[in-house]
């Protein structure tokens, strides 16, 4: 690992190379006396990034991740068929930090990621072909929303009307007239009850649950990305935004938790798996973080990088208060009950439709995946959200089985072509609770100026925390910053 630090990836104006000196002297003093300097909850992107500079500014750290491997969501199956990464795959080709800790590590990167094959549409069980769908007598939209696909619907409303331009549009006062539900958004654009119906389909949540802002940050970040790399200014063009951000992007070779063990490789024995936190006390010198299993650790800070749904089972003295504490005790989060499949046989050549499917049944996506290396035999079946909570009740067989009897429904050609490969919930995570975090319409702005704010000696991190960027890189800017907040408060 090149022990380099990079100044794109980390700024921090008091930090010369005197003051990364002293920071080391004082790391050595912390060890000998028993007392590290900070120790991380979770191995997440977020929390590893937060260790690696650290530890490169010369503190002493320690991660302390719940689980038994680094990476939080994201996650490789090696165990399953083709070793489907399960969350954090794309990577966008301005995902700076991310790129620059790949390069760092060796880790090697693709072209492509989550790309499938195009989408038909499967409406109260029927189905029909992409091409057919502006004159079906299913597709029950009015005027110019009929020539929208169903799974387009949200890009259609949402970011093409987009009033936000710039990564950086939604942290100004003038975002907060857009601190709207997702409903009520809608209902402003004229969208008729069919298309609010089928975006609720796609989101598996009620409307008046979803923050609008909240997409309009992720499409304005999104544009900024496609643009730069096709040089035009992208719109949805009848596509979700998987599949225009899927061809543009990176995948790592090998899956996604390649990254993540590297990073926690090059940490060496300062990341402990399967050390759950349960409470965080903190006084005037530092903090004690006590973990299930007895152990007690003190350190002079500490970065709690793990989701919300997971922070607030912990205890933590001093409480939170006022803003900061409602939103760590009330984010939502949204759940994905993923089901995958192989198929042995191209049933998609068998009917001539497109192979890939979305439905209004209990299975949002059917998504037929395209390799890098063009193989086509992974399906993947996903629910979210409310349908999800109804799979996820079910064993994992159970779900393959309930998976593979409505994809053969919706479409004879499938039948007796496809097997059971695995199932997945995030919200059944433990140490995740949920794939996505969500914003409470109405109290996004107050959320966002209060609850990355330090808490006495606890700082805080991770993709819910998002500043600039999205997906993967968001995690790392958080752990960035958390990062820089620590080091300067050791260094003053």
């Amino acid at each position: 690992m090149h022990r380099r630090l990079s100044r794109r990836r980390f700024v921090i104006a008091s930090t010369g190379a005197a003051a990364a000196l002293g920071l080391g002297r004082r790391a050595a003093s912390a060890e000998a006396g028993g007392v590290i300097d900070v120790a991380i909850i979770g191995a997440g992107l977020a929390g590893l990034n937060a260790a690696l500079l650290l530890d490169e500014l010369g503190a002493s750290v320690l991660v302390l991740e719940a689980g038994s491997r680094p990476g939080g969501r994201c996650l490789t199956r090696d165990d399953w068929y083709r070793h489907p990464d399960l969350g954090g795959a794309q990577i966008g080709r301005d995902y700076a930090r991310v790129l620059d800790m790949a390069a760092r590590l060796d880790v090697r990167l693709g072209p492509g990621a989550h790309v499938n094959a195009p989408y038909s549409f499967a409406i109260g069980g029927r189905l029909v072909p992409a091409k057919e769908w502006p004159d079906s007598p299913l597709n029950r939209l009015l005027g110019a929303e009929r020539s929208v696909a169903p799974h387009a619907l949200l890009g259609h409303y949402v970011e093409e009307r987009n009033p936000l331009v710039g990564a950086d549009a939604w942290l100004q006062p003038a975002a907060a007239a857009y601190d709207l539900s997702l409903a009520e958004w809608l209902t402003r654009q004229g969208a008729s009850p069919e298309a609010r119906r089928l975006i609720r389909e796609s989101q598996g949540v009620a409307l008046e649950k979803l923050s609008v802002l909240r997409m309009m940050q992720e499409a304005a970040r999104a544009r900024v990305a496609m643009a730069a790399a096709t040089a035009t200014k992208a719109t949805p063009g009848g596509k979700d935004a998987y599949e225009r951000i899927g061809p543009q992007s990176l995948h790592v070779v090998g899956g996604t938790s390649r990254l993540t063990e590297a990073m926690a490789h090059a940490l060496g024995d300062r990341v402990h798996p399967g050390m759950r936190v349960d409470a965080i006390d903190m006084d005037a010198s530092g903090c004690e973080l006590r973990c299930a299993d007895g152990t007690r650790l003190r350190a002079r800070y500490a970065i709690a990088a793990v989701p919300f749904s997971v922070l607030r089972r912990m205890r933590i003295s001093p409480a939170l208060q006022g803003v900061q504490a409602e939103a760590v005790e009330h984010m939502p989060y949204g759940n994905q009950s993923q089901v995958w499949l192989r198929a042995r046989s191209p049933y998609w050549e068998k009917d001539g439709i497109e192979a890939s499917m979305w439905t209004d049944g209990p299975f949002t996506l059917i998504r037929q995946q395209i390799e890098a290396d063009g193989a086509r035999e992974l399906v993947s079946a996903l629910a979210f959200s409310d349908k999800a909570r109804q799979f996820d009740a079910l064993p994992e067989a159970g779900r393959g089985r309930r998976a593979i009897a409505e994809i053969e429904r919706i479409r004879p050609a499938a039948r007796g072509t496809l097997e059971f490969v695995g199932a997945h919930s995030w919200e059944r995570a433990p140490f995740s609770r949920g794939c996505s975090f969500q914003l409470v319409p109405g109290r996004v702005r107050a959320w966002q100026q209060a609850m990355a704010r330090p808490h006495d000696r606890l700082h805080f991190a991770g993709e819910h925390l998002r500043r600039l960027e999205i997906g993967m890189e968001a995690a790392m800017e958080s752990g960035e910053h958390a990062a820089g907040e620590v080091a300067q408060r050791m260094l003053g």
